[in-house]
């Protein structure tokens, strides 16, 4: 008898649910994977946004010591010294910014610019630096004095455009030397007695001393933007008597009458009124007699020293000049325009002319503030 065996096929059941458990896989490391893209790209755009804002607080850093610079840090501020100032930007974000003063007009600035408050939430970071200088008049003092008038020097008289710092300014660094007297190829000049000139060469005569330009125009500024930003102003026709430095404890008190005109004499302890360089002008004649000072001295008549007069810095008169008696000093540079025919120049008694690019310095620069330097001003620092 034969016997028969019955064959079933195998079940098909479960494949249904793997199918789909694979496609729920297959789903999920897509949606894993755009995931994975869009947080990559968030966090990205995250960053940029953080270093963009760190890039503008540094940037606001930069522009903020410019807006905020005191006029008192251009004369205390000595060469490798540093001045630290933090500025809050809005939304969040500091400004640490290091100022270091350099050789001359110069000053280096660094900003660090950070998206966070402090060091420790801070997520991005950026420093940036920029070369400063300061924004001074850019006068010609071709020699210790510049004329286009007739001059006349009689006496013991010493001219010297042979640089030297003030005596006692012991920050004090030389540069180029100078002609003693610069003069206009018309000028006439007439020497008698003790005189002494020197410099490099001691007589330069050259048409620059008959420009106006020299004696009026100055780069950025000019004779009437310095007047009009003066610190002390006197009429014409003043007579000035024992101008002294006036101290009141540690602040020097800016006078017009009694005349103060700073110190120019440094000493230790320092007198409060070393770093006073006011700006003076007179709308006029102006005749003083004894007495100390420094800064930017403006005369738009003629100017007459009488004896022991003293000054440190730059002076440019509209008219003629005259120094007579003994003990009258002038330290840095003269400029006589001599505009009218018979401005002349005398000097005359016991008085000296010695030129000072460290006098000029001090004092051109105690009122300017800084800007970026032109050519290579501003670098990204890491």
């Amino acid at each position: 008898m034969k016997r028969y065996v019955k064959r079933t096929l195998g079940s098909e059941q479960g494949m249904a649910l793997l199918a789909a458990l694979g496609g729920i896989i297959l789903i999920g490391v897509i949606i894993a994977g755009v995931l994975f893209s869009v947080t990559q790209d968030y966090r990205i755009s995250d960053n940029s946004l953080r270093q963009s804002h760190a890039t503008a607080t540094a940037e606001l850093g930069l522009n903020r010591i410019l807006v905020d610079w005191s006029l008192a840090d251009n004369q205390r501020l000595k060469t490798g010294d540093t001045l630290k100032r933090a500025f809050t930007a809005s939304g969040g974000g500091i400004a640490n910014v290091t100022v270091t003063r350099l050789p001359g007009p110069f000053f280096w600035a660094v900003s660090e610019g950070m998206s966070g408050l402090t060091r420790s939430s801070f997520v991005a970071r950026r420093r940036y630096g920029m070369l400063l200088r300061l924004d001074s008049p850019n006068m010609n003092f071709m020699g210790a004095i510049t004329t286009q008038g007739n001059t006349t020097i009689n006496g013991n008289v010493t001219v010297n455009g042979n640089d030297a710092g003030p005596a006692g300014w012991a920050s004090c660094t030389t540069g180029s030397n100078v002609a003693g007297a610069a003069i206009s190829p018309t000028t006439t000049a007439t020497v008698n007695g003790s005189v002494t000139v020197n410099g490099n060469p001691p007589v330069l005569t050259t048409p620059a001393a008959s420009d106006t330009n020299t004696y009026f125009n100055y780069g950025n500024s000019t004779y009437s933007s310095l007047a009009s930003s003066a610190n002390l102003v006197y009429p014409g026709g003043t007579t000035l008597n024992g101008v002294l430095p006036i101290a009141a404890g540690p602040t020097c008190v800016a006078s017009l009458i009694p005349a103060n005109w700073g110190e120019p004499n440094h000493a230790v302890p320092a007198s409060p009124c070393e770093t006073y360089f006011p700006i003076i002008h007179v709308l006029g004649n102006l005749n003083v007699n004894t007495g100390r000072g420094q800064g930017v001295l403006l005369v738009d008549g003629d100017m007459t020293v009488a004896g022991n007069f003293v000054f440190t810095g730059a002076v440019i008169v509209r008219g003629g000049l005259k120094m007579s008696g003994t003990g009258n000093k002038i330290t840095g540079a003269v400029m006589a325009a001599s505009v009218q025919v018979d401005d002349n120049v005398s000097l005359s008694g016991n008085t000296g002319i010695q030129y000072s690019s460290c006098a000029l310095l001090a004092a051109l620069s105690a009122n300017a503030y800084p800007r970026a330097a032109r050519q290579r001003g501003w670098v990204d620092v890491f």
